[in-house]
Parts: C-alpha cells; sequence; structure tokens
C-alpha cells in the first residue's frame, strides 16, 4: 500500500479505505498482551507458576493519555492565514461556555481547575493555542508547513467521564474524537458562519479589461452608483422585457441624485454602466443601443440597494445620531421597525464580543 508519511500523519494514501480499518483495529486486547508482556520482563513478582495456576497479575490502567487530529492543507499560505484568524480569535474560546460546549462537561461552582486560553511560544514561527480543563489541556499549532494539529493530552481520564482501566479503550476513543470535533465546530463558529470565498471584494476591485483599460469596481456607498441601480431595477424595464435605454435611464438617475445634466450627464451614466458591465452584471443587446441585466444583475443591485439604504444607513444614523427621547420611550410604544433595528444594535455588540472584538464605548 502506498503512502507518503509526515511524523505522525499520512499526507497521501494509495487506499484510505484500508488505512483506516488497520487504524481502528486497535483493540484492547493488543494494549494488554504489549503490556503485559513488558511487565513480565521489568516486575518479576510472580513465577510462571503463579501467573497460571492462580491467576497473579497486574492491571492495566491510562495514566497520560494523548489524542492527535491533522488537518492536511495544500498549501502553506492557506494554513497560515487560517492559523492567524484562530490566534485573533483565541480569547473567545477560553469562555466557560464555550468549554462545556468542547469537553461535554459542565463547569460549576465546584470546579477547581485551570480554565482559560492562552498563546504559548509567541517567540516561534508558530505560536501554540492551548486551551486548559481539568488535568489536562487541548493545544493547537501548525506542524510541517502543512498541518493545523490538535492535539488532546489529560493526566486523568476521569475528566471526560471515562474509567481508567483500558478495557474502556473504545469508549475513550470515541470520548477523545468527538472532544477534537466540538473544538474545530466552536472554532467554526467563532470564525464564521457563512463561507466567503470573496465575491464581495472581486466586484469592488477594479476590472481590468484585455485592452489593459482599468474599470473601477462596484461600492456599496457610491451615491451615482446607487442612483444608476434604482433606475435598473425600475418595473417599467421589466414590462420592457428587461431591457433599457441610457436615454430613458438617464432622467430617473437625475432625479434620484436630485441634480440636473450639468452636474450628472449622459457620458457619465454610460461610465458608471461600464462598471457594471465590467463585472458581467449588465450586457448591450446585439444590433440595437439598448442594455440589459444578466445573470445575477438584477439581484445584485437590490442586495447594494436594501444594504445601503435599508442597513447600514439606519444603523448608522442610530449610532452616530439617536434621537434622545427614544430612550425614553417603552419598549412596546416603538414601531415594528424601530424595535427591529433596536435588536439589530444590540446583537451587533453581542457578535463583537463573542469574536473578541473590544466595542468602544
Amino acid at each position: 500500500m502506498d503512502f507518503q508519511q509526515c511524523t505522525n500523519a499520512f499526507l497521501d494514501c494509495g487506499n484510505p479505505r484500508r488505512l483506516q480499518e488497520l487504524a481502528d483495529s486497535l483493540s484492547t486486547r493488543d494494549l494488554r498482551t504489549c503490556g503485559q508482556k513488558w511487565l513480565a520482563a521489568l516486575t518479576p513478582f510472580f513465577t510462571d507458576k503463579e501467573r497460571k495456576e492462580y491467576g497473579c497479575q497486574h492491571r492495566l490502567f491510562f495514566s497520560q493519555v494523548e489524542y492527535c487530529d491533522n488537518l492536511i492543507f495544500q498549501r502553506r499560505a492557506a494554513v497560515d492565514e487560517l492559523e492567524q484568524r484562530l490566534l485573533d480569535a483565541n480569547r473567545t474560546i477560553g469562555q466557560p461556555k464555550k468549554i462545556t460546549m468542547i469537553f461535554g462537561r459542565k463547569v460549576t461552582k465546584e470546579y477547581k481547575g485551570k480554565l482559560r486560553t492562552v498563546i504559548e511560544d509567541l517567540d516561534l514561527p508558530n505560536p501554540v493555542i492551548r486551551s486548559h480543563y481539568g488535568h489536562g489541556f487541548l493545544k493547537q499549532y501548525v506542524r510541517d508547513d502543512r498541518l493545523l494539529r490538535t492535539e488532546l493530552a489529560t493526566n486523568n481520564v476521569y475528566d471526560y467521564n471515562v474509567n481508567k482501566d483500558i478495557a474502556h479503550l473504545p469508549e475513550l476513543c470515541h470520548k477523545l474524537s468527538g472532544i477534537v470535533d466540538n473544538y474545530h465546530n466552536v472554532q467554526q463558529d467563532i470564525l464564521e458562519t457563512f463561507v466567503d470565498r470573496g465575491q464581495l471584494r472581486k466586484l469592488a476591485e477594479p476590472t481590468v479589461l484585455a485592452s489593459g483599460k482599468r474599470i473601477p469596481g462596484l461600492k456599496l456607498d457610491h451615491p451615482r452608483q446607487l442612483a444608476v441601480m434604482h433606475a435598473l431595477v425600475r418595473f417599467v424595464n421589466v414590462a420592457a422585457g428587461g431591457t433599457f435605454r441610457t436615454a430613458d435611464t438617464h432622467i430617473p438617475v437625475l432625479e434620484e441624485l436630485g441634480c440636473d445634466a450639468s452636474k450628472y450627464s449622459l457620458a457619465s451614466l454610460r461610465f458608471d454602466l461600464s462598471k457594471l458591465k465590467a463585472k458581467g452584471l449588465v450586457q448591450k443587446v446585439p444590433k440595437t443601443r439598448r442594455y440589459r441585466l444578466v445573470g445575477k444583475g438584477y439581484s445584485i443591485c437590490v442586495v447594494f440597494l436594501k444594504l445601503f439604504e435599508r442597513i447600514y444607513a439606519p444603523l448608522t444614523c442610530g449610532l452616530l445620531a439617536p434621537f434622545p427621547p427614544d430612550k425614553k420611550l417603552a419598549t412596546e410604544k416603538r414601531s415594528q421597525l424601530d424595535r427591529l433595528y433596536a435588536c439589530v444594535t444590540h446583537d451587533l455588540d453581542e457578535l463583537f464580543r463573542a469574536v473578541g472584538l473590544k466595542v468602544a464605548a
């Protein structure tokens, strides 16, 4: 069976299923056979006759246990970027409710052990995140440039509600594997809920055409761009088969901006449309002077408009210029929309605390 090994991790294997079967085949009997062989050689307190006739033997128990999990990355840059984000968010992992989720053991007032998450070995290329619980800890670090290693260790398996006799090996393995999975799940929850693959950032970046010309990207708070988007999602365009002319669109854009053609010309409108065209959201209808939104163009325009007008603008107003009498008004007397905005502001504060950001007073 072909394989590629890196310290105690397998980077590649010709038959992963068989490799997993071999790993899972370690049993209590294997540990007992190996242990008894060395006990007979190193602790000859019983004769062979006593061992065979009277069953005199030593029992084996877990003293120190370590369990290791490796996440393999193809690129060093990817694992470095993830590690930096985890280091930045480490402070929240040590919260009691997070420790409870990870180790599956409720932290009560009677708890006497360490309960914290720290960053160690800051002077080394790969710092270590270490979360303490009970008589052990769980640490995470980058190893051999490609591995994100999560390592669980303890000097007392009672911390995990497992008895010390090696007969409980299957239960212990299941428990340790679950704790590592919980740790990864908690980190995922802290990092992000929705996967971001950079699409929003790409929309904001300039587009370089084949000719070498640079077209500016789309901005969430650009007045001219938002005014153009307003004009493009009008129902009149839908009724016209989803197509429009720049001359017809020019007037509603001017009304949205509150200015005349001297301040926003038809050429300026065509320039703003070119930004949407460069991102593949608008295209010209062949052999005509008309344009149309394509792909996700309509949806992207609506998202930009709603984010700015319904989310960013009201929340910014509530934070920077709140209306003082609102605080004196009973919650039940506020409008539903005001109550929802207040909830979002409160939840944002909670979000900042959850990801370890200190909110300014």
